[in-house]
């Protein structure tokens, strides 16, 4: 039986605005609203005997979801601590908003913005969006502590790309249609030699023996129109070939498309439209359309809260389980199946941190809150992730369970067992994490009213975190797998970019300049020195990792005092020469990189 994130004991009408590129969030937000409360901070005592009935419009929202008798107990209810969903109690009444309402006035923005791009004739924008090369205002500062991470406000090719003449004939735009197999046998390839820059958590072996199917009915009930059609984008967009690349504007239609009728339709894999969401959205990203990649990342966060991938082999949560669980309980409860085997089972847990890193990484450049904020630090329960290859072995035992994942590494709790090497993604989370928290902390010190001893007493701990982080990584192997040594390359600079944001907000506070933001950037820069991807495209948070690192190189080498030695000032300069001379190699494939690339070239020159 297969998940239908718009059946379980809900269904909601489908929002107006269907037709356009993005499917509506709203109608995930319903299954998103438990799962981003934070953990109660205190107890609740239950009796044994029946709870009264909490005064109308008093019950928590899991017992208003769920048509359960609450008895309005706070800070979690009766009702939530007998049946082990303490996690999800949650009051909308309070002084503040609840996160699920911040959630949902997060999607509401969204949905608005997107439809002021859709339609620009119809609506009142509520931000000016400056096409590239006709920027005529100041940047638009859109990042959270210090400067902002993006350049400015941008979107690239707003109006949809005209689809060429000489394909439309033979390509349909109807997303179940499938492309001749010639097209597709070019696109899978090329989309298979870059797959490890893009974010694909599935099993390569399992995907490709699915796509090569001779039946169309079994490969369509394997793999969903979405999570092709994505595939086939990122194929035409990465193909060296321009008749190739002459279809992306139509996979990108059949992608955005695909995406929104899958939503409604019951036959197709959760973990296929996870994958599908985090590819479109880093195809945006990549092309600098910002609140449409936003708008993807989103959708990937609503559907693997909804069916609780942050609670796999949780100690305190049953909900969704391991291969051991009980199959009536989890088809009953979630509508998720327990995997078949530890590959499946790894597939969920790789394409939950990779959604998890996806998140906190882009929450901050583009300055909006991180969705898991919520669940961070006492509702993540997902261990972290092995490498698909120890998953083939045989992944965790059977009996493994863990609890507070996030909450223990942030605050140096026990790590738990370690089974084999850590893997490349569990490393890259963790930095994103520290990228992500830095951020938010450094963002505290401008706030009225702060008590400036105990925010010294934060920051010293947060950068203690940090640095041991870095002193734990293992360096940079450039003898071995490039799409490895790449991963790598993005882990130690999410981490080095994590010490320069700590210190955005006070560079010039006696206190805290401590020059570990130049050591930062500067170690950032050498990590570049004789790396050769294989692959054309990168992943597109480094466009943004690069330019915060040039900015301190760039700010480091002009304050620098004219009776300085000659040979500092040519080392900073060299450093900064390699950082862009990267970026302008990936800036063909990725906007994104050429936007940052131009802006940190004008804060050079000027």
């Amino acid at each position: 039986m297969r998940y239908d994130p718009f059946e379980i004991r809900h269904r909601r009408a489908l929002h107006p605005s269907a037709h356009l590129s993005c499917p509506p969030l709203a109608n995930l937000c319903l299954f998103v609203m438990s799962s981003t409360a934070s953990a109660p901070t205190g107890e609740a005592s239950s009796s044994g005997g029946p709870s009264k009935r909490a005064p109308r419009g008093a019950a928590c929202l899991n017992c208003r979801r769920r048509k359960m008798r609450c008895d309005g107990v706070r800070p979690v209810c009766g009702q939530c601590i007998r049946t082990n969903r303490e996690i999800d109690c949650e009051y909308t009444d309070g002084p503040g908003p609840s996160p699920t309402q911040i959630l949902e006035e997060q999607i509401a923005r969204l949905e608005s913005r997107i439809r002021e791009l859709e339609h620009p004739e119809l609506v009142t924008p509520s931000v000016t969006l400056n096409p590239a090369g006709r920027d005529n205002s100041p940047p638009v500062t859109i990042g959270s502590a210090g400067r902002s991470l993006l350049s400015q406000v941008v979107t690239a090719d707003v109006v949809p790309a005209a689809i060429p003449a000489g394909a439309a004939p033979i390509l349909s735009q109807d997303p179940a249609i499938e492309p001749p197999q010639d097209l597709v046998r070019n696109l899978i390839n090329t989309f298979l030699s870059h797959s490890g820059s893009l974010n694909f958590f599935l099993h390569v072996p399992r995907f490709m023996h699915a796509i090569q199917q001779p039946n169309i009915n079994s490969r369509r009930a394997q793999l969903s129109p979405a999570l092709l059609n994505a595939v086939y984008l990122w194929g035409a967009h990465l193909s060296s070939t321009p008749a190739l690349r002459a279809y992306e504007p139509i996979f990108q239609a059949r992608a955005t498309n695909a995406l929104s009728s899958a939503l409604r339709e019951s036959q197709y894999s959760v973990i296929n439209l996870i994958q599908a969401e985090v590819l479109v959205s880093n195809y945006f990203f990549t092309m600098s359309r910002f609140l449409e990649g936003r708008y993807h990342c989103s959708a990937a966060v609503a559907l693997a809260l909804s069916c609780r991938l942050h609670k796999i082999r949780s100690s305190t949560d049953q909900g969704i389980g391991h291969a051991g669980a009980r199959h009536d309980e989890q088809v009953r409860e979630y509508n998720l199946p327990p995997p078949r085997d530890a590959v499946e089972e790894g597939e969920r847990m790789r394409g939950f941190w990779f959604v998890y890193a996806m998140d906190k990484s882009w929450a901050v450049a583009m300055g909006s809150p991180s969705h898991f904020n919520g669940v961070a630090q006492s509702g993540l329960d997902t261990p972290w992730p092995l490498e698909m290859a120890q998953y083939e072995a045989g992944g965790y035992p059977p009996e493994y369970r863990t609890a507070l994942t996030v909450y223990n590494f942030v605050r140096g709790g026990p790590a738990g067992p370690v089974f084999g090497r850590i893997s490349q993604l569990t490393l890259h989370a963790k930095a994103a994490i520290l990228f992500e928290r830095a951020t938010a902390l450094a963002s505290e010190w401008s706030s009225v009213g702060v008590d400036r001893n105990e925010f010294y007493g934060r920051y010293v701990a947060m950068d203690g975190l940090i640095d041991r982080f870095i002193a734990g990584l293992p360096p940079v192997d450039r003898t071995g797998d490039p799409d490895v040594a790449l991963t790598s390359v993005i882990t130690h600079t999410l981490a080095r970019t994590a010490t320069i944001q700590l210190r955005s907000s006070f560079r010039d506070h006696d206190r805290m300049n401590d020059g570990k933001d130049l050591v930062a950037a500067q170690a950032a820069a050498m990590l570049l020195e004789g790396l050769s991807p294989i692959s054309r495209h990168v992943d597109p948070i480094l466009a943004i990792l690069w330019t915060a690192v040039c900015r301190v190189l760039i700010a480091a080498s002009t304050s620098t005092p004219a009776g300085a030695a000659a040979g500092q000032r040519n080392a900073l300069r060299a450093l900064l020469d390699r950082v862009l001379a990267t970026m302008n190699r990936f800036r063909d494939t990725s906007p994104l990189m050429g936007l940052q690339l131009g802006e940190a070239r004008r804060e050079l020159a000027g």
